[in-house]
């Protein structure tokens, strides 16, 4: 296998790829001017799991292995659980951009590093989305490093938004990503911040991350049956996932910025179209 860009070790590439498990879903890519997937899942679950994977940071010092690795073993070992790469996959700080902090491991190793951690859930992934951190490479290069990750994990791409059609036992869930934007501070901001798309779109699922917070917003909206011309009552989700990041010692404390959430939030889809929310706070109650 040959590798363009990144130059990644190929045979230690293809020994990651060789684990990889067969997938249970398809999907389908359209022509379209919209960044379009239609995903099909087995009726065979009798619910799904959407359990994304935003900012873990891989390579930052404050990143959060341990929580990681027990997230991603639960993704991959319960069959209704599925992912997406949310952006933010690895810390890819070059050494110019010290105030960010330091890694002791290069952009190209901490790429191949997201390759060996993703590898577990990869038959899990439905499609992979970039942050504003491997747009540095971008930036800086002119070469997407998000891109080479989802070319590693051999899952689709896109530069930006994904509109994801997730067609399961007769529903067709809408789910719109991106990776998020801004640095909004305060609870009102946040929300504001992730319902941003609402003014030109209504999907089910309207899912960010990037600020490290963690956010389950409902929102309800009257929308047309376009078959019949009638409007009817429709519940969206409007979420914002936590990042795998520990907060001293790190850019966010040094700037005042606050501690964030950790780990997963997960949307579970009913057949009844019914979309439920799990949110979690962590801690020991003494």
């Amino acid at each position: 296998m040959t590798t363009d860009g990144f130059n990644n070790n190929e045979d230690e590439l293809d020994v990651i790829q060789s684990t990889f498990r067969p997938r249970v879903f398809t999907t389908y890519r359209p022509k379209s001017e919209f960044p379009e997937l239609f995903v099909t899942i087995p009726d065979e679950f009798e619910t799904i799991q959407l359990a994304p994977l935003y900012d873990v940071h891989i390579g930052s010092p404050q990143h959060d292995n341990g929580l990681l690795e027990r997230h991603l073993q639960w993704i991959a070992d319960t069959p209704n659980v599925f992912t997406f790469n949310g952006g933010d996959a690895f810390e890819n700080i070059g050494p110019h951009e010290g105030k960010m902090g330091h890694t002791p491991l290069s952009p190209e190793d901490q790429l191949l590093e997201a390759t060996k951690k993703f590898a577990v859930v990869q038959h899990k992934m439905l499609f992979s989305i970039p942050g504003n951190h491997e747009d540095r490479s971008s930036k800086n290069a002119g070469i997407s490093s998000a891109k080479y990750l989802a070319r590693n994990l051999k899952t689709q791409f896109f530069p930006d938004y994904c509109f994801c059609t997730i067609k399961w036992r007769g529903n067709n869930f809408r789910l719109l990503a991106h990776h998020g934007a801004g640095g909004s501070q305060t609870a009102g901001a946040q929300r504001n911040s992730a319902r941003k798309e609402l003014s030109w779109a209504k999907p089910d699922i309207l899912w960010t991350g990037h600020l490290h917070q963690q956010l389950v917003d409902p929102v309800v909206v009257m929308d047309y049956d376009q078959k019949t011309g009638r409007a009817y009552e429709r519940g969206m989700l409007v979420m914002i996932s936590p990042s795998f990041l520990k907060y001293f010692g790190g850019y966010a404390a040094k700037m005042r910025l606050g501690p964030g959430a950790r780990g997963l939030s997960v949307a579970i889809l009913n057949d009844d179209g019914r979309i439920d929310a799990s949110v979690h706070a962590r801690g020991r109650r003494l």
